[in-house]
């Protein structure tokens, strides 16, 4: 027999031995020995290791990011909008955040007493770093360890209370949680669009809800500086305003700009109260001051501190520019009066210095800099960048602080105080560890959320690129290659909003939420955290309310119908399916399409029908609308027929693997629009690549139209020239053209009678002097290949 009268009675003590347990208290299996019989301890062992999936199909946690345990029953408690708690064992700092979080969430109000409580605290001691455990019986018991567990743990209480009705209801249950990386981070450009006090105070609110810790503020940029110095009052009085903004994107052509005066910046009070407000939640603010490259702003208020010394207005165009701060001493000694200014408003231990993107182009021309390179006997312009960093590394130590700064910084050598923040993949964050170092990842691939997030139309302008919420879900800041001791110097993870295209605060909430919320729950709980499907139907069921409630401008993408392109014999099939499975879709049609004799404007179809698009249907450009009864969302699309629709594609030429959507992408008849997205591309990360179109049958092709991706800001190049090679009968034949610089769209006459035919692909071997990526191979990006 079991020795519990009921299953009740042993989930609520199962709950009090894993509080026994955070209390690492050695002696607890004797106690119970002793008050129970021997022969059921072993029973107990085995049930403390078991969740409570034993009783019961396992439920969807409400909590976001999911705890460590959450182990629940079917029973239900009210909840009154008036709660009466004991705050014996809290803080007056963390009864005053339950209250604002009770009237945030579910506008609740409270009442102390020590006469039949609803929710009790209980203090604990030696258990690992900000744990909590949150008991839920005929009462509420909250046991932790700090004043920022129990401030997490308010949060967990307060998503596990459900609005039912009119009522307040929440499932009995038991919570135990802790982190699992110590850097959990949000990072926010405030420089390319300025954001105020008040909507950074915001966004500080939605990432305490997903307990976020840290919070990296990229303060100076080329076009904008938004810190107050007291001691150089010109960076405020002329770098914090620009006199224009670059209009769309940075690719289009011929630019415009809205000739506005546009910038603001935050006083040093300003300054003091975010990170005062910061801290209440428990978030570190972490200061980025841009060195020695994106200096613009700065070098329009104190030009001398260039190389050239020449005027030049704060910058109005999105990019990588060439003026930067001189590597002489009088540039180095002014930024140590900067930060020794600046220190004080941040009490956190690590002050962000940029060190990315920072062409050597005047360095090399400059006599300053050559004279330090000689003079300390530096190799070459990279360890110049290296020799820059460390002054201030070891200045920013002497004042008790730790530098961070982009992966770049590892060029030239590391210095020996340094923490590096891996943006361009895994493999700077693998080298640092290596060398001791500490680690935040950060790659683009998984982490820049100024990146489109879904493939509709609708999506607003974004920088390009796609990183869509499955993705982000899929990061982990370990990479497998990486080993224990290297592992060890891994302080966690952050996503970075990149502002050149997130132009209001409402945009800036689209482009982070849900997506955040799926970082949080990698930097939270990585181990054991749930499958996508059951992530994704927690975050509809339970946290999009929650965001709706906040008026927190979500995206939805993710509720978009998806889409699945398959090849078919006589072309290419849409099949539709959405995450409600009685969904109904309209397929609406802008031009009436003849389908079986009959004219048809719209069709309807059930969860996972397809529909196909032949090869035959013309030229003419086919567009339609996808609309969803449930979610009542819609998408739009245009797909343009061709004789090479869904034929089959060989790489010859390997893709690089994060710009790789497949070889239909090539043959799908959509082409990829401007600003790019990472999905409609297939990327190839060298200079010479070989594709061969194998067709279903002999057939004439007139022409062959070849779509290519020119973008030099991102290193991304098109291609030189272009080479057929075909066979006719027992012939091999070749046929080679050469392009114009930056030709995006190719038109090759050909009028032969083929089954396949091999592309073959030339670009520069070396990105030209003078750009970005300069001397690295240029990418290469193609995105369909028309046959008529």
């Amino acid at each position: 027999m079991y020795p519990f009268s009921s299953k009740l009675e042993f989930i609520f003590f199962q709950s009090k031995l894993r509080v026994l347990f955070f209390s690492t208290n050695s002696r607890f299996l004797g106690i119970i020995a002793r008050s129970l019989k021997m022969k059921n301890l072993f029973f107990l062992i085995a049930l403390l290791s078991l969740n409570f999936h034993y009783y019961g199909q396992e439920k969807s946690c409400p909590i976001l990011p999911t705890p460590v345990t959450y182990q629940t029953t079917n029973e239900i408690i009210s909840i009154p909008k008036s709660i009466i708690i004991d705050t014996t064992n809290l803080s007056l700092n963390n009864f005053n955040q339950l209250k604002e979080l009770g009237k945030i969430y579910h506008n609740l109000d409270y009442t102390t007493s020590k006469e039949q409580p609803l929710i009790v605290f209980r203090k604990l001691k030696n258990v690992m770093e900000d744990s909590y455990s949150i008991n839920v019986a005929e009462n509420i018991a909250i046991s932790y360890c700090s004043e920022r567990s129990c401030y997490y743990a308010f949060h967990s209480l307060m998503q596990l209370i459900q609005q039912n009705g009119q009522e307040l209801q929440l499932n009995k249950c038991f919570v135990k949680d802790y982190p699992n990386f110590q850097w959990r981070g949000l990072h926010l450009d405030v420089a390319r669009h300025f954001f105020t006090k008040e909507e950074v105070k915001r966004f500080l609110d939605i990432m305490a809800i997903y307990k976020f810790n840290m919070f990296h503020w990229h303060l100076t940029d080329d076009q904008g500086w938004r810190i107050e110095s007291k001691k150089y009052p010109k960076l405020t009085e002329i770098g914090a305003w620009r006199d224009s903004t670059v209009n769309l994107h940075y690719s289009t052509q011929p630019r415009t700009y809205n000739k506005v005066r546009y910038g603001g910046f935050y006083t040093q009070e300003d300054v003091k109260e975010i990170v005062s407000y910061a801290a209440e939640r428990f978030i570190t603010v972490v200061p980025e001051i841009e060195m020695p490259g994106h200096a613009r702003a700065a070098l329009a208020a104190y030009p001398h501190l260039s190389c050239t010394g020449k005027s030049m207005p704060v910058e109005s165009l999105w990019g990588v520019f060439d003026d930067i701060f001189c590597a002489k001493k009088e540039s180095i000694d002014f930024l140590k009066d900067l930060l020794e200014e600046f220190i004080p408003l941040f009490p956190g231990n690590y002050f962000h210095i940029g060190g990315d993107e920072a062409p050597k182009t005047r360095w090399k021309k400059c006599a300053k800099c050559q004279e330090v390179i000689a003079t300390n006997h530096l190799k070459d312009e990279h360890e110049l960048q290296s020799y820059f960093i460390k002054q201030l590394d070891v200045f920013l130590d002497s004042k008790g602080k730790k530098l961070i700064g982009w992966d770049e910084i590892l060029e030239g050598g590391l210095s020996p105080n340094a923490a590096v923040m891996s943006w361009r993949g895994y493999e700077g964050g693998i080298e640092a560890s290596k060398l001791g170092h500490e680690v935040v990842m950060t790659p683009g691939s998984h982490c820049y959320f100024d990146h489109y997030q879904g493939k509709s139309k609708e999506e607003p302008l974004a920088i390009g690129g796609f990183t869509p919420l499955e993705k982000v879900y899929d990061f982990s800041p370990i990479h497998p290659e990486m080993n224990s001791s290297q592992t060890a110097y891994v302080l966690g993870g952050q996503a970075n909003l990149w502002t050149e295209y997130i132009d209001s605060f409402e945009k800036l909430m689209y482009m982070a939420y849900p997506r955040a919320i799926a970082l949080s729950q990698v930097l939270w709980n990585p181990t054991t955290k749930p499958s996508y499907e059951i992530f994704e139907k927690s975050l509809i069921d339970n946290q999009f309310p929650v965001l709706k409630r906040l008026n927190v401008n979500y995206s939805s993408t993710n509720l978009y119908p998806k889409v699945e392109l398959a090849a078919e014999d006589s072309g290419i099939s849409l099949k539709v399916s959405s995450k409600k499975k009685d969904d109904i879709f309209h397929l609406i049609f802008e031009k009436p399409l003849l389908i079986r004799k009959n004219k048809t404007s719209e069709l309807i179809f059930q969860n996972n029908q397809s529909f196909l698009i032949s090869r035959n249907l013309g030229s003419d450009t086919f567009n339609f609308s996808l609309h969803s009864e449930h979610f009542g969302v819609s998408q739009s699309y245009r797909v343009l027929p061709h004789i090479g629709l869904g034929e089959n594609i060989h790489f010859k030429t390997k893709p690089n693997k994060q710009y790789d959507s497949g070889k239909l992408t090539l043959v799908d008849g959509q082409t990829g629009s401007r600003p790019w997205k990472g999905h409609e591309w297939i990327g190839f990360d060298t200079c010479n690549v070989s594709i061969e179109v194998t067709l279903a049958k002999k057939i004439q092709v007139k022409e062959l139209n070849l779509s290519f991706l020119h973008e030099p800001g991102s290193w991304i190049y098109a291609p030189k020239q272009i080479t057929l090679l075909w066979k006719e009968r027992t012939k091999n034949l070749v046929t080679t053209f050469s392009l114009s610089s930056g030709q995006e769209l190719i038109s090759l006459p050909f009028n032969r009678k083929i089954k396949s035919i091999q592309i073959q692909i030339s670009n520069a071997e070396k990105i030209p002097s003078g750009n970005p990526g300069e001397g690295h191979v240029p990418w290469t990006f193609i995105d369909e290949i028309i046959l008529r």
